[in-house]
């Protein structure tokens, strides 16, 4: 009894002992977005297979504190929140602020930075002292953030970016009139720049926080024990101090910790965002309007370069033909969202700076004319050859019999496929947003991120999607049917006249 006792206490003890070292190993899984750029975490530039940053850092500090290795797991910045929900990693160490609309879906750990808000300006900018002189301008900043929240309280126009990089280049540019970012960005990127400033002294302040999902209270006092052991190590002040982020408002965070206080209280402002679905559906039909006329403006250019590409391509000189083959290959064969990104960024340093919206529509248009010119050269050269003979007996000129006989038919034969492209060109339109086109597909990201209606929402926007492109169908059908009843017609005219 007694030896069976004792069998039983160490086969426990085994289990117990490998469940602890499995919990050991577990990695501690973060998601963070590296696209939203320096000093948060981000590519390193001389080795871009690897990320640095001091959350990436504090993250390896963070994780080794509680016994663990820290796994890093690239996400969205937009999509962090849902990412966490599906359990795509553990938490979220990406610089996110306790706000009263996230709180409804996650939990935050306790503070580990506080942050402060700076408005940018370029240097010869004279008017623009305060976020008061912004009233009629526009204002840069990152979605979903303290900053985006605190300027549409304020009723100041906003252009979304996806990174601080973009925004400050655009500021650069004079696209934009300022930009309002967390100090760390704006510390990391200011500082470095001769041409922007500061404009007046930072204000409001907020918290970083680690987001945690909702029931996962064992993971967050592991985690909050973990930062309270990484500040009074001084781990964390070394990193801090590392990057040029150290401040007095650390001090005021950090030594009740040092001293020995568990529950440290630090007051800060908390930005939110009411869902409203009658501001919803209205934000949402201006994003569609935008949608609309970025496809038409787009799909004329196309419409317009597409035809002199075909006949470049189809009855041109040789020189012309590779020429139009060189256009073709080159726009069908790259991604329509580099190209864009390429009209945007690119084009400025030869000094042709184009606003966001003009480059969605001209990149846009200069893709589709790629593929428009292969269905008009297609349509082309399936006419007869015969028709061509019969125009020329006659006395038809060349460009006559093209525009009088080849080219109606052409079109007849060109139309559904062309239809088809348009309808894809509505769906195309969403590539806009990596320009910070406020576009309809930007404005789902925008509102479900902030909400959580990602289904709803989603629902609501297909609707807008199909009201779009199911009227241009109808419409593209009902033109084929009447112009085959015309070829009809035309024919049974052409023999009574026999």
């Amino acid at each position: 009894m007694f030896r069976e006792l004792l069998r039983l206490l160490f086969i426990a003890a085994v289990c117990l002992l490998c469940l602890t070292s499995a919990r050991a190993q577990k990695p501690l899984r973060w998601g963070a977005d590296p696209s939203g750029g320096a000093p948060y975490v981000f590519n390193d530039p001389q080795h871009p297979d690897q990320y640095i940053g001091y959350e990436e850092e504090m993250a390896d500090a963070l994780a080794a504190a509680m016994g663990r290795k820290a796994e890093f797991v690239p996400s969205d910045w937009e999509t962090l929140v849902s990412a966490l929900q599906r359990r795509s990693f553990d938490v979220i160490i990406n610089g996110l602020e306790p706000t009263a609309d996230r709180q409804k879906q996650i939990q935050f750990s306790k503070a580990y930075y506080i942050f402060q808000l700076a408005l940018t300006v370029r240097k010869d900018e004279q008017q623009i002292h305060s976020l008061a002189d912004c009233k009629q301008r526009v204002v840069g900043t990152l979605g979903n953030t303290a900053a985006s929240r605190l300027l549409q309280k304020e009723g100041i126009p906003i252009r979304g970016y996806a990174d601080p990089v973009a925004a400050y280049r655009d500021l650069e540019l004079k696209r934009i009139d300022a930009v309002i970012m967390d100090v760390p960005a704006e510390v990391f990127y200011v500082s470095k720049s001769t041409t922007l400033k500061r404009a007046g002294e930072p204000f409001f302040r907020g918290t970083y926080n680690i987001g945690l999902r909702k029931g996962d209270d064992a993971l967050k006092a592991e985690v909050d024990a973990a930062i309270d052991l990484i500040i009074r190590d001084g781990s964390l002040e070394q990193i801090l101090r590392r990057w040029g982020l150290w401040n007095d408002a650390q001090l005021e965070l950090q030594n009740p910790i040092k001293a020995g206080q568990r529950n440290v209280d630090v007051a800060y402002d908390m930005t939110s965002v009411t869902f409203n679905w009658r501001e919803a559906v209205w934000r949402l039909t201006r994003a569609a309007v935008v949608t609309v006329l970025i496809a038409f403006a787009s799909m004329f250019i196309a419409l317009s370069l597409g035809m002199p590409l075909a006949i470049g391509q189809w009855k041109g000189p040789r020189w012309l033909q590779w020429l139009c083959t060189a256009y073709v290959e080159f726009f069908r064969g790259t991604p329509v969202l580099v190209q864009l990104l390429f009209l945007y960024f690119g084009l400025p340093t030869i000094g042709l700076a184009m606003p966001a919206s003009l480059t969605a529509l001209i990149g846009l248009g200069l893709n589709y004319a790629a593929y428009e010119s292969q269905v008009y050269r297609a349509a082309l050269e399936a006419i007869p050859r015969g028709q061509w003979e019969a125009s020329y007996l006659l006395g038809m000129s060349p460009l006559l019999a093209f525009r009088r006989i080849i080219l109606p038919q052409a079109f007849r034969i060109a139309l559904p496929p062309m239809t088809n492209d348009f309808v894809s060109l509505f769906k195309d339109t969403s590539t806009a947003y990596a320009i910070s086109v406020w576009e309809l597909a930007t404005a789902y990201r925008e509102l479900a991120n902030a909400s959580g209606q990602f289904l709803l929402l989603g629902v609501a926007v297909s609707l807008y999607y199909l009201a779009m492109s199911l009227p241009m169908a109808h419409l593209a059908r009902r033109l084929e049917r009447r112009l085959q009843r015309r070829e009809a017609i035309e024919a049974v005219e052409a023999e009574i006249a026999v």
